[in-house]
């Protein structure tokens, strides 16, 4: 029996949807390191600055921490935060979740020389697409980062953001 030749093979093969990676972390300071590090990690392999992807996961999960704490005191056996990381040759997708459902301050709040609250506008300038999902115990903070030279369609970024 003769092989059928790699292209048609290929070809009839299905690409296999990328797979999420996930990270529950503490609602604790200490854990924006875990999640830099988790972050830059996934983007391993593929085209995208693990810096900035780092520097992304950071600001967007110390807001998470910060949303949680300003809940309540959560005990060590509790992970509130979650960290999901999605990553493909012409995109990276990260989501994370906290439990407070109220919405999420403005971009720049208090002008650049602020101490606080420059984050989302470090994050609105790296990334493609940031837009947030609310359920009634908590959100999710979404942040789409493309390869470089990559464009998405809109028919992408709309894809990405379907919600499962």
């Amino acid at each position: 029996m003769t092989p059928e030749p790699a292209a048609t093979v290929a070809a009839a093969s299905p690409i296999a949807p990328p797979r999420p990676s996930w990270l529950a972390l503490r609602a604790r300071p200490e854990c924006v390191a875990k999640a830099r590090s988790f972050a830059s990690t996934a983007v391993f392999g593929h085209p995208f600055d693990a810096y900035e992807i780092g520097l992304i996961a950071s600001e967007i999960v110390t807001n998470a921490i910060r949303a949680a704490c300003a809940l309540r005191t959560w005990p060590d056996d509790l992970w509130p935060i979650g960290v999901e990381m999605t990553v493909t040759a012409r995109w990276a997708h990260l989501a994370v979740t906290d439990p407070d459902h109220r919405p999420m301050p403005g971009s720049d709040e208090g002008g650049q020389l602020a101490e606080n609250g420059r984050g989302l506008s470090i994050v609105d300038h790296l990334a493609t697409a940031r837009w947030v999902t609310y359920v009634e115990r908590g959100k999710t903070v979404h942040v789409v980062v493309v390869a470089p030279g990559i464009e998405l369609t809109t028919a992408e970024l709309a894809e990405i953001r379907r919600p499962d």
